[in-house]
């Protein structure tokens, strides 16, 4: 836990992170109106974006006739989404909205927690009892006794945070640290460049040489898939890094495979042989960097050798890689997130984002470093509208880390310790590492439990209430992106079904009933949205509520030709790369393998990956779909044939995969995409659907990362046996 003084970046400054033919449905896929010939009919189209937590932000359509979805494709209006919805979204009113299973009434728990067993209250007694029960809990213990638990399952800015924020702050409630994706990615990034904001999506088309450094686009990124292969007819070649050979790495000119944990040692191996070589770019390190006397020094160790034994690469191809690199133009190097659950996940982008000031990349159009958008859209839209005001602004209460929640729900020594979770836009159970202590802390009957969802969910299960929450067909929202440059307009194409109501409205309702008066806590969303908008930045040029409603997503008016630095222009304190900061500690980025005790070396000898594999849905949102299960198919364990050979273990058979933790049932499958002593399970199968009601995250570590208090989730290790 830390003060609020201690955590760092808020969200104006990082915005919380926590494919072209027209695809939609046909009439007959969506419940259409049934009324007779004599009413006359009223027909809309209205503008949305998806709310997932997704680098591309796809903007789409959604036309109605009397209130009944009969369109929803995507908008051709937005060029980078390009008139394409992903494989996840293309069916998402059925998908989501008129789901048969949907939750669309409030509900109380009638059974013991876990058993999914409710009954259909209304809300008015669901708000007097919930909001009796918190005014209790805060009236005995203080507002740090009540926790909310929310990360991106609706990025959208006021569902996910405005009112949601005002009320838990008014309250005086724990804060929750929100840093399980991208917040040590960050933190790297940052310390070498001052910003995340580079070389921008579309301008990858000007790469020669692109590194896809621990990211996998063809699946998770997939609106830029189409800008990499337009960049590779015209020459480039690219280079994918990643211990796993992920769709993207079966696509690329080359695929470097090193050992899970070990980016920061071959970013440091690279920079190494271009120092060695002479191949940096002199004059660009004196006139815009810092500390490139303490680099040479520190990267003296990182030899070709000594980083092939760490990563498992031969010293061939650490040379060829950098040489290739530092000798091509412009190059590129494409991150997101995926190389920061690490323990060295900071140093990692640290490094990484080292490379191109070493080089001079950054003087070409095209090269550099890509990394998130966010910060356009931090420094262009009225966060006055979503910010806490001023009264509520900078609360000194508690900050509890959502990595450690289930450390933190069962912490006897905790004062006062958690009396009431109220999870929001996430479903912890499935996504948070250390499974098995989330559900202990779950299961505790002196925890209050409220959910607000669409699914009964592996954690609504354990709920003491459940709210019904509006889809986003069915609200207003805005949605700014950390992936892309358009901005979108979220209108509501549907009234709310059943007794659905949007996030924003639960908290309203709660503060009314609470006696609360203050008229922060009461805003509406429409004028939320519109105040955002009200902006006179010249990124929003030509942007309003007016032409976002028209046209849907707009790109942000930004410079034709963005080269943020190319003439150095970093936003560090010196305005300089930091190679080096004496202020930073370490002060430059530095590869500490994790240790094992000689007893976990022995009994977990397996290194586990637990990635984006699944191609269908995202995070744990969509894997309660049949049609989408059955396309996903079962999950599996990917496993090498010597691995396998070693445990008697044939493709198909049912292994148990376990630690000091918990274990895993789930199909083995041999495969050549993980190198010996690696295994690799999907992530977001709910844990109901598993033979023990576990899946991947009872094995993960609740282990933090360097910097940015990030998940080091893939410091896991296992051990396999055949059931």
């Amino acid at each position: 836990m830390k003060s609020k003084r201690d955590r760092g970046i808020d969200r104006r400054e990082f915005i919380e992170i926590s494919g072209k033919a027209g695809i939609g449905i046909g009439l007959s896929a969506v419940p259409l109106l049934t009324s007779s010939c004599t009413e006359v009919s009223t027909t809309k189209t209205v503008h949305g974006a998806c709310y997932h937590d997704c680098p591309d932000r796809c903007s789409w359509k959604v036309t109605t006739v009397d209130d009944e979805v009969t369109a929803f494709q995507a908008s051709e209006d937005n060029p980078y989404t390009a008139g394409k919805l992903c494989d996840k979204m293309v069916d998402f009113p059925n998908d989501v909205t008129f789901h048969p299973d949907r939750i669309l009434t409030p509900l109380k728990r009638v059974g013991d927690k876990g058993q999914g067993a409710f009954e259909k209250i209304s809300w008015e007694q669901a708000i007097r009892e919930v909001a009796f029960k918190l005014q209790s809990i805060i009236d005995q213990k203080g507002g740090e006794a009540i926790l909310p638990y929310s990360f991106g399952g609706n990025q959208g800015m006021v569902q996910g945070d405005a009112i949601p924020n005002r009320f838990f702050a008014h309250i005086g409630a724990s804060q929750l640290e929100r840093t399980i994706c991208g917040s040590a990615a960050v933190a790297g990034v940052l310390a070498t460049n001052g910003q995340t904001t580079g070389v921008l999506p579309e301008d990858i088309v000007h790469s020669r040489y692109i590194v896809l450094w621990g990211t996998n686009p063809m699946l998770s990124n997939q609106h830029l898939w189409p800008f990499i292969q337009k960049a590779k007819n015209q020459g480039a070649k690219i280079v994918v890094v990643d211990p796993f050979k992920s769709l993207t790495a079966s696509e690329a000119d080359w695929h470097i495979q090193p050992n899970p944990g070990t980016d920061t040692a071959l970013a440091l191996g690279l920079m190494h042989v271009i120092l060695a070589e002479g191949l940096q770019d002199q004059d660009y390190i004196d006139r815009y960097t810092l500390g490139v006397d303490q680099l040479k020094e520190h990267v003296q160790k990182f030899d070709p050798e000594s980083v092939a034994r760490i990563t498992g690469l031969e010293p061939e191809t650490i040379l060829e890689f950098a040489k290739a690199y530092a000798q091509s133009t412009p190059s590129l190097i494409r991150v997101l997130i995926g190389m920061e659950h690490q323990a060295n996940g900071a140093s990692a982008f640290r490094a990484v984002a080292m490379l191109p000031a070493l080089t001079g990349a950054w003087r070409h159009f095209g090269g550099g470093l890509m990394h998130m958008t966010y910060e356009l859209f931090g420094a262009s839209l009225d966060w006055e509208s979503i910010s806490l005001p001023q009264v509520l602004a900078n609360p000194q209460t508690r900050s509890i880390n959502m990595i450690e929640l289930g450390k933190a729900l069962n912490d006897e020594a905790l004062n006062p310790g958690i009396d009431a979770l109220f999870v929001f836009n996430s479903n912890p159970a499935v996504t948070t590492p250390n499974q098995s202590a989330v559900l202990r802390g779950l299961q505790k009957k002196d925890l209050l439990t409220v959910v607000s969802e669409h699914f009964l969910t592996d954690t609504a299960r354990y709920a003491d209430y459940i709210f019904p929450a509006t889809t986003v067909l069915e609200n207003w929202d805005i949605l700014d992106s950390w992936g892309s440059t358009y901005i979108n307009i979220n209108e509501p194409a549907i009234a709310p079904l059943g007794a659905s109501k949007p996030n924003s409205e639960l908290f309203r309702l709660l503060a009314g009933e609470m006696g609360f008066t203050e008229s922060y806590l009461f805003e509406s969303d429409i004028d939320i949205v519109k105040k955002t908008l009200q902006s006179d930045h010249e990124y929003l040029k030509g942007i309003t509520f007016e032409s976002l409603r028209e046209s849907g997503g707009q790109r942000l008016n930004l410079p034709e030709k963005w080269m943020p630095h190319a003439e150095g222009n970093f936003k560090t304190t010196s305005g300089k790369c930091h190679f080096y900061d004496a202020g930073i500690q370490p002060s430059l980025p530095t590869y500490i393998p994790v240790t094992y005790g000689k007893k976990d070396q022995e009994e977990y000898p397996l290194h586990l990956l637990t990635i984006k594999t699944p191609r269908y849905f995202l995070n744990s949102s969509h894997a309660n779909v049949d049609h989408i299960l059955e396309k996903e198919g079962k999950p599996y364990l990917e496993i090498h044939p010597s691995d396998a050979a070693a445990r008697n273990i044939a493709d198909g058979h049912e292994v148990k995969v376990f630690n000091q933790r918990g274990s895993v049932y789930l199909a083995a499958r041999l495969s050549q995409k993980v190198t010996r002593g690696v295994v690799c399970m999907p992530q977001g199968y709910w844990l109901s659907q598993f033979r023990g009601g576990s899946s991947a995250n009872a094995l993960t570590t609740d282990l933090l990362t360097d910097m940015g208090r990030g998940g080091a989730i893939q410091e896991t290790k296992v051990e396999i046996t055949k059931v």
